[in-house]
């Protein structure tokens, strides 16, 4: 059960070895569903963001996420994951929640 209102259809991408010595991202996990917000001002200035750069995103519990991986939203834009905090257990319903840097905007 979703403790967030998906507004969004989600593709991570992860960056894993390619050949030799070359390293790629690749589309690891396709087709989840997520809450993409902008994160307020005075959070943006705790964090040390750009104004207008970090999103908050949510997601189920089972999404196998991590920082370091990519997003892509499927309207074109991609963000980087910078933090993973998890919600589970004890009665809690389980989510995910994400912060995101925008890579192009």
């Amino acid at each position: 059960m979703a403790l967030f209102f998906a507004s969004h259809d989600i593709t991570i991408r992860r960056l894993r070895p390619f050949g030799a010595a070359i390293q790629n991202y690749s589309a690891t996990f396709t087709s989840y569903q997520a809450d993409i917000q902008p994160i307020g001002i005075s959070r943006t200035n705790d964090i040390g963001g750009r104004i207008g750069a970090l999103y908050d995103m949510w997601v189920d519990g089972s999404v196998p996420i991590k920082e370091g991986d990519q997003v892509d939203d499927g309207s074109g834009k991609r963000y980087s994951v910078k933090a993973v905090s998890r919600f589970e257990g004890s009665g809690l319903l389980e989510h995910i929640q994400v912060i995101l840097e925008s890579k192009n905007g």
